[in-house]
């Protein structure tokens, strides 16, 4: 209840872009075209995911991760499946999979950087990845 006295509260952890554009959704239902995000439109939904998620925000999370998986690439890939690992979406999770299980996908994705990381970070996504590559 202090907060209620104070002239203003800094929250950490949030760029001060992201946090605009969250407002703007809070109040309007609506986010800026992609090219009005800055140089790199893909970092901004993954920080809007992030806040989606931690103020419960489910249609925004929801535009979030409809957003990343319309730019998914060999290179986001690993990226993307942090984001729904982390932010819980089994949908974009599942379509991630999915697109990992492309032979000319899983090839290249595997030769990532990224993917080296999401393997150390999320071992447990291994056996799905293996599962859905086997069959």
């Amino acid at each position: 209840m202090a907060d209620a006295k104070m002239s203003s509260i800094t929250l950490h952890d949030i760029a001060a872009t992201t946090f605009k554009v969250m407002l703007r959704f809070m109040y309007t239902d609506s986010l800026p075209e992609d090219d009005m995000l800055g140089d790199s439109p893909i970092e901004v939904f993954e920080d809007l995911l992030d806040l989606a998620d931690r103020y419960a925000l489910d249609r925004l999370k929801l535009i979030c991760a409809s957003k990343l998986w319309e730019n998914v690439s060999v290179d986001t890939f690993a990226a993307t499946l942090s984001c729904a690992e982390t932010y819980n979406c089994p949908e974009l999770k599942k379509k991630c999979i999915a697109f990992f299980a492309e032979k000319k996908n899983f090839k290249k994705v595997v030769l990532t950087d990224g993917y080296v990381q999401l393997m150390q970070k999320f071992p447990s996504i291994l056996a799905e990845l293996r599962e859905k590559v086997g069959t």
